[in-house]
């Protein structure tokens, strides 16, 4: 009689966890980090680096807040095609819209972040002109969503030392890298 019990009340509990929404699985941990964004241009040559905070509660809620406008400039130069060319780009990174979501996939926690964002700014290129630099070029310089979303980082990946996600978009003089790196630690 008590193995029956005993079995019954172990099916009982198999039906019971397999019930389990994939919405009452909770990362069970406070945890806190930043997540970064290096904007990268290959021409004119800088790196801009714009940092978030973020919060995962134990009961599943995600907080990542918005940054003001975030400024960059940059100027290099380099021969194209036996040309001479400079050229400088300065604006702001603008976050319009976050939207973050801790989930769980076959035993594994990530955080899946939807971002908008724009780059915004001036572009004003040069050729040398022999003995001095000859403008060529100005005009507004604008880059919008350009990452997939939603972009998706590991959670663990971020314990250890980051999480990554990497996108690329090019124009006529160059390529845009945006590495989006998610850091976490749980908090005390």
């Amino acid at each position: 009689m008590a193995t029956r019990i005993l079995l019954v009340s172990m099916l009982l509990s198999l039906l019971v966890a397999c019930d389990k929404k994939e919405d009452d699985i909770k990362p069970g941990h406070d945890y806190t980090g930043t997540l970064t964004l290096d904007y990268t241009r290959t021409f004119p040559a800088f790196t801009s680096t714009l940092s978030l905070p973020v919060e995962i509660t134990a009961s599943g809620q995600v907080f990542i807040s918005k940054s003001l406008p975030h400024a960059f400039e940059g100027e290099s130069d380099k021969f194209i095609q036996g040309e001479r060319i400079k050229i400088r780009e300065k604006g702001v990174i603008n976050i319009s819209e976050i939207t973050p979501m801790w989930t769980q996939r076959d035993a594994n926690q990530f955080l899946e972040v939807s971002i908008l964002f724009a780059i915004e700014g001036e572009q004003t290129v040069w050729k040398w002109a022999d003995y001095y630099w000859e403008q060529t070029d100005q005009g507004p310089y604008l880059v919008l969503n350009p990452t997939e979303c939603p972009m998706v980082f590991r959670i663990n990946n971020a314990l250890m030392s980051e999480a990554v996600c990497v996108f690329h978009c090019e124009d006529c003089w160059g390529m845009n890298n945006f590495r989006w790196r998610l850091q976490l630690h749980e908090a005390p």
